[in-house]
């Protein structure tokens, strides 16, 4: 009976874990560049018990989840708008992360919806900065006009003639792990990517979110209704467990 309980437990857990990474999907099923995550089931035993008979396992898990990023990207749609860019191929983005230990951690990044801010820095949508080749923040004149070319390369419109800025860090994203994936959606490696000349972008577009809404939504349903049949097994166990008990006190 110990062993229906935990299996139906844990089943439940992974149900519940199912619902939370779906409902994450489909709230940011809107936004450019962004990957879906999956849950991946495994079966697993915890414990071993040593006994006279040799080894046993006591407990078995229903479900160990853990998250997996499919490396398939979205649709690549033309905007026209000259600070929009579609990262080509494994291209990825290099952008500001967050601060750990007093220093700023480099991230990567598929959104591409780029922006100025009032201080004339170059942003995501999202406000992270991006940088160069050299980690540095890159900046333009504030209401110059940008342009962008395949290679990341910036230049600012000005009235004296273009003026480059730099060029954004694209990197090749193609060994990035999913387990380095932070709740932001940003990749967060333990060290530093090279910069990868070879990367390309396409100017004028965006990448929007491999999520399908319908087929989420399709999920969703299949994971409540997993759920419920985990909290069905955890009554009928309860009940054998009862009607166990009652027959031992049976004269």
């Amino acid at each position: 009976m110990d062993r229906l309980i935990y299996t139906a437990l844990t089943g439940l857990a992974a149900r519940s874990r199912e619902q939370q990474v779906t409902a994450n999907n489909l709230a940011n099923a809107q936004v450019p560049g962004f990957r879906r995550e999956l849950v991946v089931q495994e079966g697993r035993y915890l414990a071993v018990q040593r006994a006279a008979s040799g080894a046993h396992t006591t407990r078995a898990q229903a479900g160990a989840p853990s998250l997996s990023t499919p490396r398939e990207g979205g649709r690549v749609l033309a905007t026209g708008r000259a600070l929009d860019v579609a990262l080509a191929g494994d291209a990825w983005l290099a952008v500001q992360g967050p601060v750990v230990g007093g220093a700023v951690r480099e991230a990567y990044t598929r959104r591409g919806d780029l922006q100025l801010s009032p201080a004339g820095l170059v942003t995501t949508g999202d406000g992270r900065v991006v940088v160069n080749a050299d980690g540095a923040p890159l900046s333009a004149p504030p209401g110059a006009a940008i342009t962008i070319a395949e290679d990341g390369s910036i230049a600012a419109q000005l009235a004296d003639g273009p003026v480059a800025l730099g060029r954004l860090k694209l990197v090749d994203g193609s060994a990035l792990d999913p387990r380095d994936k932070a709740a932001d959606g940003l990749f967060l490696p333990e060290d530093p990517l090279p910069a990868d000349p070879a990367a390309r972008l396409a100017p004028g577009a965006l990448e929007t979110a491999n999520v399908s809404t319908a087929q989420a939504l399709v999920e969703l349903v299949e994971e409540q209704r997993g759920f419920e049949v985990n909290a069905r097994l955890l009554r009928l166990a309860q009940d054998m467990d009862e009607q166990g008990a009652r027959l031992l006190r049976t004269p």
